[in-house]
């Protein structure tokens, strides 16, 4: 992978977690590496994508548990069971 999409890569990143100073830092270094405006705007696009899931997903989530529904979490991958949130914690 060449270090233009690496540096795409960190926009949408940046954009997806919200940080602006990794954000402008991975702008600036993917307009060094010939990265255009179209390039620059699809990574934020892509990372407004993600992040507008992920925010509607746990909204979702929030809602069924305030509801009192039952909630089966799946297990993302680790060491061992859970992750360290808490007792009962399953992911």
């Amino acid at each position: 992978m060449d270090t233009k999409v690496k540096e795409l890569i960190g926009i949408a990143a940046s954009v997806a977690a919200g940080c602006d100073s990794c954000l402008e830092y991975h702008v600036g270094a993917a307009r060094k590496e010939g990265a255009d405006s179209r390039e620059i705007q699809t990574a934020v696009q892509i990372a407004r994508a993600v992040r507008l899931q992920a925010v509607t997903n746990i909204d979702d989530l929030a809602a069924k548990l305030e509801r009192g529904e039952a909630i089966k979490l799946i297990a993302v991958g680790g060491d061992g069971p859970g992750c360290g949130c808490g007792e009962g914690c399953n992911c």
